[in-house]
């Protein structure tokens, strides 16, 4: 059943389209949409790869470029361990992450990048690069982790603010770009 509900979740389309008609919008009335982009491009395609879903990136070096993370969450392993993160170069070659496939209840735990290179990533120059997209939140997450900065946690984002404004339209990867909405 697990399965079958991962299969359906991650053969979803990861797109936003948002089309803006109000055209009585102030600042004052709040509401922007705020993007967080990558600030360099990616060595390959992000989003989605059949039914693997993007988790994170390896932010970019001097000598390679950001690679895009993925979760194969049915790998064969052990009973509830069917995890393995893995990304593509920019030749196109694909590379796990990790040696073994590491338990579903990971992806659950809050903590941020700290926890998930502890647990997910194997070698120490793709722990140090690695990002995930979106943290689980969790209570003690929240009280000791400090607000993000412009340039997220890794220091590999770039904020993007977009206006309500009528006639506005914006399309966007909703898996491998946070977002949110900013409020009055």
């Amino acid at each position: 059943m697990y399965d079958a509900y991962v299969r359906r979740l991650a053969g979803r389309l990861p797109s936003s389209c948002i089309w803006y008609l109000d055209d009585e919008w102030t600042e004052e009335d709040g509401g922007e949409l705020r993007l967080h982009e990558r600030a360099n491009p990616s060595v390959a395609r992000v989003g989605s790869r059949e039914q693997d879903l993007q988790l994170g990136w390896l932010k970019a070096t001097d000598t390679e470029g950001e690679q895009p993370v993925f979760l194969d969450p049915l790998r064969p392993g052990p009973e509830n361990e069917n995890c393995m993160l893995y990304t593509f170069d920019g030749n196109g070659v694909k590379r796990d992450l990790s040696s073994k496939p590491f338990a579903n209840i990971a992806l659950h735990l809050g903590g941020g990048d700290g926890i998930a290179r502890k647990i997910m990533v194997e070698d120490k120059a793709d722990a140090q690069r690695f990002h995930l997209i979106d943290a689980p939140k969790s209570l003690v997450a929240t009280l000791v982790t400090p607000p993000s900065k412009p340039a997220g946690e890794d220091g590999g984002e770039m904020i993007r603010d977009v206006a309500p404004r009528a006639g506005t339209l914006v399309l966007f990867d909703s898996v491998s770009v946070p977002h949110e909405v900013i409020a009055t």
